[in-house]
């Protein structure tokens, strides 16, 4: 058995056969395995790309059983504390972390043996064209999977009804099917999992949501939980790496830059986003510092369909409880 493989790919079934072979119970695991899932959705996570790469780097040619284990059994273990957690930002984190490990892994891949392991796993339904050197996919196939806007198919690669794939490409596309894999529920009730699990659940929501835990200082700096719906929902879309569109962009750094948030705070936030760019995103946010630009009022944002609640105010701010007095608003 390779261990390499289940080291890179601890989602994978040959990673679940291998933990079954073992007999290991998730539901029966000792404390020690818990607070090493629990580090590894804190921390590890949340660590920039290129800190994750180094560590990604250091994996690629380990064939080690005891860091296969451990890798195999903290990817499930994972998935249940966020099930405990319930919170959709730092599952949508979790997943894209897969995702891009899953793209770095199979980007650095020379064995096509293993490539086609992985894709059939993923996605067997994809296959190659010997004669095009190509991979394709049926068009039926590809709107079945349902990846809305996660990714952005080619058409102009449609032929005959199959859909033409480069190879790195096909990493694309394999890499947000693991995501949107990750994301589906486990169908779990809270009241049947162990205290140890609701527990450490518990205390990961506290850290990421009831302290605003995303490397951001919060001295001085309303609670997540006290934003605004409107905002909040933003911001949420913000950490867990969905795409905004340009007027949530703009508002939502208004938005931050008003109520404490430095520069290098914000752009730590946008640097979650898929299609982020540091040089476009510093400019832009040094410039609506500098601007001092105002948070704009419910009107306007019901007009540009930002508005979610029916809060029955005229400004976002006049939700905070505490909100400082003299704060600029836009009324």
């Amino acid at each position: 058995m390779s261990y390499n493989y289940i080291i890179k790919y601890p989602f994978s079934n040959k990673a679940k056969e291998y933990l079954e072979s073992k007999e290991i119970d998730l539901f029966s695991i000792n404390e020690e395995t818990i607070k090493k899932a629990t580090l590894f959705i804190l921390k590890t996570v949340f660590q920039d790309i290129q800190e994750n790469e180094k560590q990604w780097k250091e994996y690629l040619r380990i064939d080690d059983e005891r860091i296969a284990k451990m890798f195999a059994t903290l990817y499930p273990l994972s998935r249940i504390l966020l099930n405990v957690v319930d919170y959709n930002p730092l599952y949508q984190r979790f997943g894209e972390y897969y995702q891009k490990q899953l793209h770095y892994y199979l980007k650095q891949l020379l064995d096509k043996e293993e490539f086609k392991e992985i894709q059939d796993d993923l996605c067997k339904e994809i296959k190659f064209d010997e004669d095009k050197n190509k991979y394709y996919l049926n068009l039926v196939e590809y709107l079945s999977l349902n990846l809305t806007d996660d990714y952005k198919l080619q058409y102009s690669n449609l032929d005959d009804g199959k859909i033409y794939f480069t190879k790195l490409e096909v990493i694309d596309l394999l890499s947000v099917i693991l995501k949107k894999r990750i994301l589906k529920n486990i169908d779990l009730e809270k009241k049947d999992l162990p205290k140890l699990f609701l527990e450490y659940g518990d205390y990961i929501r506290k850290k990421v949501i009831s302290e605003n835990t995303f490397d951001i200082k919060t001295i001085n700096k309303p609670e997540v939980n006290t934003f605004p719906p409107c905002f909040l929902k933003i911001y949420n879309k913000l950490i867990g790496g969905e795409k905004l569109s340009h007027i949530e962009n703009f508002y939502i750094a208004v938005f931050l830059s008003n109520i404490g948030y430095n520069f290098d705070e914000i752009l730590h936030l946008f640097k979650n986003l898929p299609n982020y760019d540091e040089k476009i995103a510093s400019y832009q946010i040094q410039k609506i510092i500098e601007k001092k630009y105002a948070v704009p009022n419910c009107d306007t944002l019901k007009s540009n369909g930002l508005c979610v609640n029916d809060c029955k105010t005229k400004h976002p701010f006049q939700l905070f409880k505490n909100i400082k007095k003299g704060e600029k608003t836009n009324e």
